[in-house]
């Protein structure tokens, strides 16, 4: 039997209708392209869901491992402390155990998106957009 992976895109949160739509279409864009993987969304505060209803969300999927993406580019407060604490995840392990279904699956905590190639290439295009619109 192949594990079966779930992705909890996280987000902020906010009151500006943006930022959730954005987290939400980078979950949609990973669900479409790796048909495979279960993905959720959860944000810390200010919308819905919240991280726990994400993960809630998770039952019925049969996912043996969950992986918290943070969708943020670098660490800061949210990421290195609130994050883990609202998921009860430990900052030395960035895992945890968790039940769905009445099954122990596993909670890991991936780093931000960061200094990548692809961000690069995502920041020149965004420049080139910006020349065009003259």
């Amino acid at each position: 039997m192949s594990e079966k992976i779930g992705i909890l895109a996280l987000g902020h949160g906010s009151k500006h209708p943006h930022n959730k739509d954005v987290v939400t279409g980078v979950a949609e864009l990973i669900a479409k392209k790796y048909s495979n993987v279960v993905v959720r969304t959860g944000f810390m505060n200010m919308n819905s869901p919240t991280m726990k209803e994400g993960l809630d969300a998770f039952q019925g999927t049969g996912v043996s491992t969950i992986v918290a993406v943070p969708i943020f580019l670098a660490h800061g407060v949210h990421t290195m402390e609130d994050i883990p604490q609202i998921l009860g995840i430990s900052r030395e392990t960035r895992r945890t155990t968790i039940k769905i279904d009445g099954r122990d699956v596993t909670l890991i905590y991936s780093e931000p998106l960061g200094t990548d190639e692809l961000i690069a290439d995502l920041a020149f295009r965004r420049a080139k957009e910006a020349l065009l619109a003259d």
